[in-house]
């Protein structure tokens, strides 16, 4: 069961996820999220962790982690080698916190180089310095104890109202006078037993401790309890922590009201109501596994008595030990009437193995764990339709998953609950990788009442199965969105589906065991999806854009039909200006025919004139007018 379970916690990076109370709390339950999982799987040892809790678990029902933050500094010790005097300079100047590097050790020696400015070889200091460093104020610690050294009270249900817990070890006197205790309190305390405890004993094969050659290296018995008493005499239990070294005749070391939460919490493999004890797998298993080593234990007895039968002897045998213990080629020397005959033995073994197949079932039924639902087994696969399979597996997977659902609800839930409040408690601003990036982290800010959920939705079933159910997933949600962006008004519930789209996208990269799905979808913060909602109803402001196309579309044609209409009037206008020349044109030819017409007329009937005149003259018609120029006087007819 261990694989299913581990794949289950280990398929992502974000094996916690913080849910954000109210609105405001959105960015920061990211932030939380991101800083819970970079702790746990990168400051502490997290794939041992949780390997380490299932074991337990596993066997013994209750897998114990202790969540606790470590106020003593953390040093670094690093050796430079050929440093300038300005490289030593520059590294021993103070951090960020005013606090200088400490020296341990340096060397100096003269040696040859080249000067810079002119080029020519000269001598200059070189050091060798060892320096020490303080690299944080303290650490978040997440260790997993041996369930035989967590001490819990007899009638608590959960570690968390537990009057009394503690935790159990043996420590070398000299580690305990590191942790600041008095040497002379530390060197009265007697030794521990050297007798061990029958789990140390199954993970160790020494049956007891090696004499110490130092006094400082002698183990005590160590207890740090957590113990809720009234102290200060209110009628409120606090919770206390008190430091206890030695057996009966032991000493108090130290002891204050603790601050922080509970630092203990368990995992559970089968929880059962109304008590901290869980049961295990070897629990449910424990007995069929007797049975099977006495059905094992007789089926080879079986075995080797049809394949080295007892003898009938008759007579007298000259060499009995040939006979008890024959040897390869050897002879059986007899007298005469002796007589060997095998007895019979009957081969029983078959059903031996029969009953232990059955005793397999059994186990597959209580645990679900059986041939079908580990590893590919092609016996457990002839003759059976894939449908079959899955279902098989599916049953199995069942259980697989409920195991580790309940590691999840009642343990890790806590451990990454506990974990986030002792990150607001004592951790400050911080610059953590995700992902390749620097991402900025500040607890300071995070809701102390947000909760936490495990991932567990994936990684009991096949990969092939979760990648099939993923693929449907997102074409389903890919179906919906499209559908409701096809409805007016519905553009904004289609937007909602991108993160739902890309949390499945993200599951899929990590059902088909890749890490690091980041690296293959861009990051929509809620800043971008705000923009986009902004410009979807900027957009939905303005007309649909089909008919913004048909209008803009009539409205060209009624430009070009405007345009072709001036153009027609112009051409009009222009024919009419050239008729209307044309006619004055025309009627001033016209006009200059008939003056030409009516002039040489005038000039003809002028001249003909003249000439009558000229010949009445001529003959005497005219008598010249004495007075009166008249025509009438004159005599002439009237013109």
């Amino acid at each position: 069961m261990l694989p299913g379970i581990m794949r289950v916690f280990t398929a992502s990076d974000r094996m916690a996820e913080a849910e954000p109370v109210g609105e405001e709390d959105q960015a920061f339950a990211r932030e939380a999220t991101d800083g819970m999982n970079y702790v746990f799987w990168k400051d502490n040892k997290g794939y041992e962790i949780v390997y380490n809790a299932t074991w337990d678990a596993l066997l013994v029902g209750n897998g114990v982690v202790k969540t606790y933050y470590d106020e003593y500094p953390i040093y670094t010790s690093s050796f430079h080698s050929g440093l300038s005097e300005d490289q030593l300079a520059l590294l021993l100047e103070p951090d960020d916190d005013g606090e200088k590097p400490e020296v341990l050790a340096q060397s100096e020696k003269m040696v040859l180089t080249v000067d810079e400015a002119t080029g020519q070889p000269i001598e200059a200091k070189s050091f060798d310095v060892k320096i020490k460093r303080k690299k944080a104020e303290g650490k978040f610690c997440i260790e997993v104890i041996p369930p035989e050294q967590f001490l819990i009270d007899q009638n608590a249900i959960s570690t968390d109202e537990a009057a009394f817990t503690a935790h159990w070890e043996r420590k070398a006197r000299t580690e305990l006078v590191e942790m600041g205790y008095d040497k002379d309190v530390i060197w009265s305390i007697p030794q521990s037993a050297k007798n061990q405890t029958p789990e140390e004993s199954s993970r160790s094969p020494m049956t007891f401790d090696q004499e110490a050659t130092d006094k400082s290296m002698d183990l005590v018995d160590y207890y740090e309890c957590f113990i809720r008493i009234d102290v200060d005499d209110d009628g409120e239990a606090e919770l206390v922590r008190a430091c206890f070294a030695g057996s009966d005749s032991g000493k108090l070391l130290d002891w204050e009201v603790w601050e922080d939460e509970h630092p203990f919490d368990d995992i559970p493999c089968e929880p059962v109501p109304h008590r901290w004890d869980a049961r295990s797998i070897s629990d449910e298993t424990m007995d069929v596994q007797d049975v099977k080593t006495v059905l094992l234990r007789q089926a080879l007895n079986n075995v080797y008595a049809a394949n080295n039968p007892q003898r009938f002897a008759k007579g007298t045998i000259k060499n009995m030990d040939e006979l008890v213990s024959p040897t390869f080629g050897g002879v059986v020397i007899g007298e005469a009437n002796a007589e060997i005959e095998d007895l019979a033995v009957p081969f029983v073994a078959n059903h031996a193995f029969e009953a232990i197949a059955y005793q397999d079932e059994v186990v597959q039924r209580r645990t679900g764990v059986g041939r079908g639902t580990m590893a590919l087994d092609p016996q457990a696969l002839q003759n059976q339709t894939a449908e079959a399979v899955r279902e098989g597996k599916d049953a199995g997977y069942s259980q697989v998953e409920m195991v580790a659902r309940n590691m999840a609800e009642w343990g890790w839930r806590k451990v990454f609950r506990k974990l986030m409040r002792l990150m607001i408690k004592h951790q400050g601003e911080r610059v953590i990788m995700m992902a390749g990036k620097p991402v900025k982290i500040d607890p300071r800010f995070w809701n102390a009442d947000m909760d936490v959920t495990i991932n567990v939705g994936l990684g009991t079933g096949s990969r092939d199965r979760d990648m099939s159910m993923l693929n449907v997933i997102m074409s389903t949600q890919a179906a919906i969105a499209a559908r409701l962006s096809a409805i007016p008004g519905g553009q904004m519930k289609a937007l909602e589906f991108i993160p739902k789209i890309m949390n499945a996208a993200i599951k899929l990269t990590e059902s088909s065991g890749l890490r690091n799905p980041e690296h293959y979808f861009p990051t929509i913060t809620a800043d971008d999806m705000k923009a986009m909602a902004q410009a979807m109803q900027q957009a939905s402001q303005q007309p649909d854009p089909k008919v913004q196309a048909e209008i803009q579309k009539h409205q060209a044609q009624l430009q070009i039909d405007a345009q072709k209409a001036q153009q027609d009037a112009a051409l009009q206008q222009q024919k009419a200006v050239a008729d209307i020349q044309l006619k004055r044109e025309q009627l001033a030819a016209e006009l200059e025919l008939k003056r030409e017409q009516l002039t040489a007329e005038i000039t003809l009937k002028e001249a003909l004139a003249t000439r009558e005149m000229n010949l009445k003259a001529a003959s005497g018609y005219y008598k010249q007018p004495s007075v009166s120029t008249s025509p009438v006087e004159m005599g002439g007819q009237p013109g």
